[in-house]
């Protein structure tokens, strides 16, 4: 029987198309509902409705975020020492491409998310007057042609060290298919608490952390689309079925 396979522009539909309009999507109901807001002010209630009262508390500071972002760090230097490695020692070499996929990937994540945060105007939560801080509440797009310099803040750079690293869903399909989701578990969990974090001291708000995640995972399948095309594997899958249905002949002379 004839197995159908998508072709490319059906691959990237399916796995490209569809998050990207889910996260559209839900970037606008968290804005036409308010959810952004209504979540600061329920976490600034809690902390006591008179500043962010773990901004500067020393797990959520130092050990949490400072820590965080060294154990990223760390994270990234054995990415690359092992790619290096991967042109030299043999149990490595298998892994040489998806080693540079998961590095472009992940580089390319952060160094969005970083570009992002400088062009898109958008302030902290701790910045923000309702809060304590000193300037207007405005989400993005709008904060675009506000005329002010509201501030850093958007995407969520902190998790985004995180999130970069879903990456690993690909390389677990490359290598071993069913340990792709347990490769995916972690950075997102991780992403998770650092977006956590720096909610609960004000750094940032829920669509910011979302709008991370959602970035990571789609240069993470482009990433993995360009350097693997795995529909041109379906399609060399199709090939053999269809060979493997077709009788041979044989021809007596």
């Amino acid at each position: 029987m004839l197995n159908r396979h998508p072709n490319a522009t059906q691959w990237c539909s399916q796995q490209l198309l569809v998050p990207f309009i889910f996260g559209v999507l839900g970037l606008f109901l968290i804005n036409s509902f308010g959810l952004d807001l209504k979540l600061a002010s329920w976490i600034f209630a809690l902390e006591g409705g008179e500043g962010w009262q773990l901004r500067h508390n020393p797990f959520f500071e130092h050990v949490l975020h400072n820590g965080g972002r060294h154990l990223v760090t760390v994270a990234s230097v054995i990415l690359i020492i092992s790619a290096i490695a991967s042109n030299f020692v043999g149990k490595l070499k298998p892994y040489r491409k998806s080693l540079l996929m998961l590095i472009i990937s992940v580089a390319s994540t952060i160094l969005l998310v970083r570009y992002g945060k400088e062009v898109t105007n958008v302030s902290c939560p701790w910045d923000v007057a309702l809060f304590g801080g000193t300037k207007p509440f405005m989400e993005f797009p709008a904060s675009l042609n506000s005329g002010l310099k509201l501030g850093q803040c958007y995407p969520g750079g902190h998790s985004s060290g995180a999130f970069a690293w879903v990456a690993l869903y690909y390389f677990g399909l490359v290598h071993k298919p069913e340990w792709r989701f347990k490769l995916l578990l972690p950075a997102v969990i991780i992403g998770i608490v650092f977006a956590t974090t720096q909610e609960l001291r004000g750094a940032h708000f829920l669509s910011h952390d979302l709008t991370s995640l959602w970035m990571a995972w789609l240069l993470a399948t482009m990433t993995y689309s360009v350097m693997y095309r795995p529909w041109q594997a379906s399609e060399a899958t199709e090939s053999v079925t269809i060979d493997a249905d077709v009788p041979s002949l044989k021809l007596t002379l």
